[in-house]
């Protein structure tokens, strides 16, 4: 049994799997007959919310290379993304999630805000709709 820490590190592997083929919680069969699994544990918040231990990280990436390293990720097993407003890719990761076709309520999404779209503008709305 050969549990792997992450689904990134399938690619170490030397297998090439079809994409359907990984999927979180499913077991691959390699060909030494070991078997690994892309689960990655959760844990539960006071809200009772499941948070995956393991994220996949969008600082830095923009456009479709963003869209695609993203939907690939959604479709290597990664459950949880992290992005922020000031990344500026919360768009192309919103389309990569809906192109997966994995339902919302199976994703963690974590982003982030600067403290200054904290609060009312001077419209008078929350900032960060203000902007």
């Amino acid at each position: 049994n050969c549990p792997l820490q992450s689904p990134l590190e399938i690619s170490a592997m030397k297998r090439e799997y079809e994409e359907d083929e990984l999927t979180s919680g499913k077991k691959l069969k390699l060909a030494d007959g070991a078997q690994v699994s892309l689960t990655v544990p959760n844990l539960q918040l006071n809200t009772g919310a499941q948070m995956p231990q393991v994220m996949f990280g969008t600082y830095k990436t923009k456009g479709e290379s963003c869209f695609s390293a993203v939907l690939s990720a959604l479709r290597s097993g990664y459950r949880g993304m992290d992005t922020a407003s000031v990344y500026a890719n919360e768009k192309e990761v919103g389309a990569a999630i809906r192109e997966s076709g994995i339902p919302r309520q199976q994703l963690f999404i974590q982003t982030k805000l600067w403290r200054s779209f904290v609060g009312n503008g001077k419209n008078g709305k929350p900032r960060c709709d203000a902007e």
